[in-house]
């Protein structure tokens, strides 16, 4: 229903597991950069670096459950690697910086579709303008 307020962009699928970080997060950064750089080089590897939109977008990350995976509770869902996979994304030249002023929102979602293995969905929307928001009689 959002996304339909939305204009799209980009999608992309790319076979990454999202986590949702159940094990812990610690302080220490070392874990989350060597995820953010595994992303990055797929990102890399799979030519999928870009100039960064000149606007802020809105983020849709679905986790796309492989075999054998369950539904997170929802709370859970925008936890574990999914900020270490906008990170790469910055790095990879999508966003200037995931800051608010570039991405002015993120949404997520999950789904089984009875893939073998996990995946991930990511599509990116400008948000609407305030000519979009207007409603109509």
């Amino acid at each position: 229903m959002i996304q339909q307020q939305l204009k799209p962009l980009a999608r992309l699928e790319l076979e990454i597991e999202l986590t949702n970080g159940n094990d812990g997060r610690n302080k220490r950064w070392f874990k989350a950069d060597k995820i953010r750089k595994r992303f990055e080089e797929l990102f890399r590897a799979k030519n999928l670096v870009v100039k960064p939109f000149a606007f802020p977008v809105v983020l849709q990350i679905t986790r796309l459950l492989g075999k054998g995976q369950r539904l997170w509770d929802f709370d859970s869902c925008g936890r574990g690697n999914s900020k270490e996979l906008i990170d790469s994304m910055v790095a990879c030249g999508w966003f200037v910086d995931d800051s608010p002023k570039w991405v002015a929102g993120c949404l997520f979602d999950q789904v089984k579709d009875g893939r073998e293995k996990p995946a991930i969905r990511i599509e990116i929307f400008a948000p609407p303008t305030p000519a979009d928001q207007t409603l109509t009689n």
